[in-house]
């Protein structure tokens, strides 16, 4: 979904609207379809937040319904996603909204709270793209920038970061292939949830 997301949505997309995309896009229906909750918003840092909203309604991903006719959905934001592709293309349903629980857990936790939603993407990533082992992981570098709306030029900034957080140990760039080389740190080396990604 991460990649899909980042073909998807124009490159001028910001990070906290790539990370909304994510939720939208894996607790959508079949018929693209979404409610989010309030609450849930709130743990993204997203509830009193209309810009990422109106960056995916501006490049015609997806449209908010209004509820507010319904007392019962004021605690929920509809929307209605406009690209079939998603839809087509995604998992099932239950591994879908599996995945969406996978990913907010992953971003909530306290190392990648105080990041910024670029660099949460980021960590997502790079969790997604492990090898086998489960300990280390190869992805590149060009894809990774896109999949969290970060130029070429920031990226060793993100991954440091991510390595100050203790989210990756140790990156390295391979000038012949463009090539990022990482390894877990110990804040997700101990995290249970990662097999479920």
């Amino acid at each position: 979904m991460l990649s899909y997301l980042a073909a998807a949505l124009p490159p001028e997309v910001s990070g906290d609207a790539r990370l909304l995309a994510v939720q939208c896009a894996l607790r959508a229906t079949r018929s693209g379809r979404l409610q989010i909750p309030v609450a849930l918003l709130r743990a993204m840092r997203m509830a009193r937040r209309p810009g990422p909203w109106r960056e995916l309604e501006e490049t015609g991903w997806l449209i908010r319904l209004s509820t507010s006719h319904l007392p019962a959905e004021r605690s929920r934001v509809a929307a209605q996603l406009l690209d079939a592709t998603v839809l087509t293309q995604a998992p099932g349903r239950m591994d879908r909204a599996q995945a969406a629980h996978t990913a907010l857990h992953l971003i909530s936790r306290r190392a990648l709270r105080g990041l910024s939603a670029s660099e949460q993407l980021a960590g997502l990533a790079l969790a997604t793209h492990l090898s086998p082992d489960g300990l280390q992981g190869v992805i590149e570098a060009e894809r990774l920038g896109r999949v969290c709306a970060v130029s070429p030029e920031s990226l060793a900034v993100t991954l440091d970061r991510l390595v100050t957080a203790q989210v990756v140990g140790s990156w390295s760039y391979d000038l012949g292939s463009e090539d990022i080389t990482w390894s877990l740190g110990p804040v997700l080396v101990d995290w249970e949830g990662r097999q479920g990604l």
